[in-house]
């Protein structure tokens, strides 16, 4: 279908698209962000959201994957499968003498606060790169935006 020969209503209805849509901007973003930081952590064996990850439980010490899911904003799905990698890797482990119930906390094992610190080198790489693409101005911007989402 040739654009010209859409009705006034679907070029207009297009353009707004093209023009305004938030999440084609946020999504081609984060591609590129990902991108970024995957290729800089990849001499690592790590990927940029495992590596986000790690941090996140080092912060936490020991936390139940709902709380990690939570804090991280991930759904359900996402989490667990990120989660089996990391513990297949021993990167994570389970804290047995936490257990309750259902819920298995979990830590970071030796090895993965081992490989999150070995990476920092790769991650200010790729904070040094995405500081020179998004600038001064997005990174406040992303900043204030990340800063201002609720977590449970």
């Amino acid at each position: 279908m040739n654009l010209c020969s859409l009705p006034d209503d679907r070029r207009a209805m297009l353009r707004e698209l093209e023009d305004a849509c938030v999440i084609s901007r946020a999504r081609l973003i984060s591609r590129v962000m990902t991108n970024i930081f995957d290729e800089e952590l990849r001499p690592f064996g790590l990927v940029s959201s495992q590596h986000t990850l790690l941090g996140s439980i080092m912060r936490m010490g020991v936390a139940t994957r709902a709380e990690i899911g939570r804090a991280n904003c991930l759904d359900r799905s996402t989490l667990t499968r990120n989660l089996k990698l990391m513990l297949d890797a021993g990167w994570i482990e389970e804290v047995p003498d936490k257990v309750q119930g259902r819920q298995r906390p979990l830590r970071l094992s030796k090895a993965g606060e081992d490989l999150l610190f070995s990476s920092m080198p790769a991650w200010r790489a790729g904070q040094e790169r995405a500081s020179k693409l998004l600038g001064q101005a997005g990174l406040s911007a992303i900043k204030t935006v990340a800063d201002d989402i609720p977590r449970d």
